[in-house]
């Protein structure tokens, strides 16, 4: 666990700015602030499940990143209809 850790802040800390990219900016910007935001978070669950060794959060990390991917794909398509 204790390798964990300084992983998980510095994932956690890579999510804020993308985090911020995607609630404020331009289309574009939110665009790419979505796309990096799905994988960093699929990347800190699957690390909270090998530190403290609960399967469910690597549930819950396998749908989150088929769903960002799709969600990433809906909001391209509905931004190319608006250009």
């Amino acid at each position: 666990m204790s390798i964990a850790v300084p992983a998980l802040v510095l994932l956690v800390g890579a999510v804020l700015p993308a985090l911020l990219t995607t609630l404020r900016g331009r289309p574009v910007d939110r665009l790419a602030g979505l796309i990096v935001t799905g994988p960093l978070v699929t990347l800190v669950l699957t690390l909270l499940t090998s530190a403290y060794g609960r399967p469910a959060y690597l549930d819950v990390a396998l749908i989150l990143a088929l769903l960002s991917f799709a969600g990433a794909l809906v909001f391209a398509r509905f931004f190319s209809r608006t250009l």
